[in-house]
């Protein structure tokens, strides 16, 4: 998103903080909380509201996973570095649900990854191995928990669903934080020995800038453009149905969970519309949501449903698909973790933690290094 000219009030708010973070979704919102631990005066700024985004907008899976399976994770990055990453996902994912036990957050247990074909129930397997050789407790089973059809199932302990919305936006409101939100920024830049980040409606001066935009990183600096990518993803919702799915299911490709009030919800597909779905437009295509529809009737056929609802939301996708934590290299002081590829949830808040310490300590961020593009 950019500012026009003409969007910013006239007159816009001045004010000083020791640190802004940019973005109150998951990330930002326990970057500011962090912070605020840290004996820092935070501001928090948001283009709209907490949640506003991808934060708000996803599926509330919480996952000890990637967007790669983690036997690819090895290849690609070696064991002990993928070894690191893993601890990093298994810690998020124990901090998730504390958050959303402590702020009495609804949530439910388990996810299970399901394969379609033999030659998927194999690739699962074969994760299921890795882990379990990495310390991981996993169950693995060559049957379908739904009895549609499926070839295999793996389901990782600890794994869970939470409503993603309400858990940022409780994160938020106790962070500590003063909340700009509705403040679009246009412009970070230096001024005297610090920097001013330059909003639609606040222009806040401060030490340290905290970029937590995710998909929207592109719009903060030029250097983030060869890191970060928007990719929309895309849900629907249908009209109640009978008891169907007691457990979550991931598919290579789709997702989906029954709600407590019966009805079904489905996402993903992006694969197979691989081009239209690499944008920053916050919108839905009929094409996507038919072809979610189309999947729900195909693999539990015999139910009666009606697609009640849908909505887009935009990720961000670093090359190799993992998140990224680094500094801006003409600022500095103005650090960044965004490129999440879809699983913020996973490991989101290790990200924001690992950004906070290379802005305060200098700590180098590990895996997660931005270093590597």
């Amino acid at each position: 998103m950019t500012v026009s000219k003409w969007q910013e009030v006239s007159e816009p708010l001045q004010a000083e903080h020791d640190d802004v973070v940019i973005g109150a979704g998951i990330v930002g919102s326990y970057a500011a909380t962090l912070l605020h631990q840290r004996g820092r005066d935070v501001a928090l700024v948001d283009a709209r509201f907490a949640a506003s985004g991808a934060s708000g907008r996803n599926a509330g899976f919480v996952l000890t996973s990637q967007r790669e399976t983690y036997p690819t994770l090895i290849a690609q990055v070696g064991r002990p570095a993928a070894r690191q990453i893993l601890d990093m996902v298994c810690d998020n994912v124990a901090r998730m649900r504390a958050l959303a036990k402590q702020y009495e957050v609804p949530w439910e247990e388990g996810a299970i990854h399901l394969a379609e074909t033999q030659a998927d129930a194999r690739e699962l397997e074969e994760w299921a191995r890795a882990f379990a050789a990495d310390g991981v407790e996993v169950e693995f089973a060559h049957s379908d928990p739904y009895g549609a059809g499926y070839a295999a199932s793996l389901q990782v302990e600890g794994d869970f669903m939470v409503q993603p919305a309400r858990l940022t936006e409780a994160i938020a409101t106790a962070s500590g934080a003063t909340f700009y939100d509705h403040n679009e920024v246009y412009r970070i830049e230096p001024e005297g020995q610090g920097l001013i980040v330059r909003g639609r409606r606040a222009h806040i001066r401060c030490r340290k800038v905290y970029i937590a935009t995710n998909g929207y990183g592109c719009d903060m600096h030029p250097h983030l453009r060869r890191i970060v990518r928007p990719v929309r993803g895309q849900i629907l919702i249908t009209t109640p149905v009978e008891p169907l799915i007691q457990v979550a299911g991931i598919t290579e490709y789709d997702y989906f969970r029954q709600l407590e009030d019966g009805r079904l919800m489905i996402g993903g597909a992006r694969a197979f519309f691989e081009e239209q779905e690499y944008t920053a437009e916050d919108a839905v295509t009929p094409n996507l949501i038919q072809h979610l529809e189309a999947y729900l009737r195909h693999w539990f056929p015999g139910i009666s449903f009606e697609v009640e609802r849908y909505w887009a939301g935009i990720h961000g996708f670093t090359p190799d698909r993992r998140a990224a934590v680094g500094a801006l290299p003409d600022l500095p002081d103005a650090v960044f973790a965004l490129g999440f590829s879809g699983y913020g949830n996973s490991i989101g808040l290790l990200a924001a933690e690992r950004m906070v310490e290379l802005a305060l300590d200098g700590r180098d961020p590990g895996p997660l290094s931005a270093a590597r593009f």
